[in-house]
């Protein structure tokens, strides 16, 4: 990749930043809208402090836990209706139900009903898991049908036919949705965590920020937050690298 196309991003960074420091510099007021030097100043403190890093750390625990839960529900549910007309028509009703609750619903409920940290874990669950489950299905029928019946006419064995073909294919389909789902479940993870005033989290953090109305901080938590959200989808991405060098050896060994 060429020098030049590597810089981009880091040039819209940079526009953000500059947008951001002259709307503050035109509004004036210090208190509503604090200036980028002041945000990464308050950053810079924050990530001096062990609360914000037993935040930043639950925070994550909770997305991962979150997104686990949910891409294995997601994936199992997923062949079953595959698998099972009946179970398909009898299942996907309730996939319609949650994926048409209001997400604030979804947070005031689990708010009353539920106590514990493991709510935003809920709370980001029944957001997240519809959104997995359609793309599961939907990527999962395709290439099973197309592949198993290439796998018939060549006569090559189902578990080949699984793990060098199918496996690969679902994931290549599957790749920019599971990017776009974890970036999801950290920002729902964080706004359940804010919403329902959850102790030792980035959330949380956010959330007494706000009662003080400490917009600096509040920002230096939201410049975090962006930072783990580009860190999840990096880690995904390595991963997809990996998951393509050995599919690609399984296919022609």
């Amino acid at each position: 990749m060429k020098l030049k196309y590597r810089l981009l991003p880091l040039i819209t960074v940079i526009l953000v930043f500059a947008v951001w420091y002259a709307a503050a510099a035109i509004y004036g007021i210090e208190l509503i809208l604090p200036k980028p030097t002041a945000a990464l100043k308050e950053l810079w403190l924050a990530m001096g402090e062990v609360a914000f890093w037993k935040g930043v750390g639950n925070t994550m625990l909770r997305s991962v836990l979150a997104f686990a839960i949910a891409f294995s529900a997601a994936l199992l549910l997923a062949l079953l209706s595959v698998g099972s007309e009946t179970f398909f028509r009898l299942f996907y009703p309730i996939v319609v139900i949650l994926r048409a609750l209001p997400t604030i619903s979804v947070i005031f409920i689990c708010y009353i009903a539920i106590k514990g940290w493991y709510r935003a874990v809920l709370i980001s669950f029944l957001v997240i898991f519809p959104t997995l489950y359609s793309s599961f299905y939907t990527a999962i029928k395709q290439c099973s049908g197309s592949l198993a019946e290439v796998g018939k006419v060549y006569k090559v064995k189902r578990k080949y036919v699984l793990s060098r073909f199918i496996i690969p294919s679902v994931w290549t389909s599957m790749y920019s949705d599971i990017v776009n789902t974890l970036s999801l479940t950290v920002k729902l993870i964080i706004a359940a965590e804010a919403v329902t005033a959850t102790g030792f989290s980035l959330g949380g953090l956010m959330a007494e920020s706000k009662a003080i109305v400490d917009m600096g901080r509040i920002l230096a938590y939201t410049i975090a937050a962006i930072g783990l959200s580009y860190l999840t989808e990096l880690a995904i991405r390595l991963s997809a690298r990996t998951v393509k060098e050995v599919s690609e050896k399984w296919r022609f060994h």
